[in-house]
């Protein structure tokens, strides 16, 4: 069993789906997020400050569920944030579009040249009545 402590609070926990804090504080995380999401549902077009003063959840916090995308910064009368790769203003997430399919495509041409450097496996001298772990890679790369 994995168990660890919440950043957070300290608490011991065992983290589950993925979660690096625990229960407690995500549900205190959510809270926080549903106060803020009222907050813009009744005062669409808030400041940042008017939300972190109506709410009490911090800016830092804030803008974090702008990054997660949970939030747009089109929701705020004066929220921005910026593309991590090329500082072009942003509504939600870290990336702007073209940042992402820029990344996409540098992915896609590492895989491609990595699959070209990989040298080809000898199936023919293997017995055929055994299973070998690459001809299961092999049918999935194809």
């Amino acid at each position: 069993m994995n168990v660890k402590n919440c950043p957070r609070c300290n608490r011991i926990f065992i983290p589950q789906g993925g979660r690096r804090i625990c229960p407690v504080c995500v549900r205190e995380e959510e809270e926080k997020y549903e106060k803020v999401r009222e907050y813009l549902r009744e005062y669409p077009g808030a400041t940042l400050l008017e939300v972190v003063n109506a709410t009490g959840v911090d800016e830092d916090t804030i803008l974090q569920y702008i990054k997660e995308g949970r939030i747009e910064a089109s929701d705020f009368q004066d929220a921005a944030i910026e593309c991590e790769r090329c500082r072009t203003p942003i509504s939600s997430g870290r990336l702007c579009a073209k940042c992402q399919g820029d990344l996409a495509r540098e992915l896609q041409q590492a895989a491609g040249s990595f699959r070209s450097q990989t040298p080809e496996r000898d199936t023919k001298s293997r017995p055929r009545d055994k299973m070998f772990t690459a001809d299961i890679t092999d049918k999935f790369d194809k």
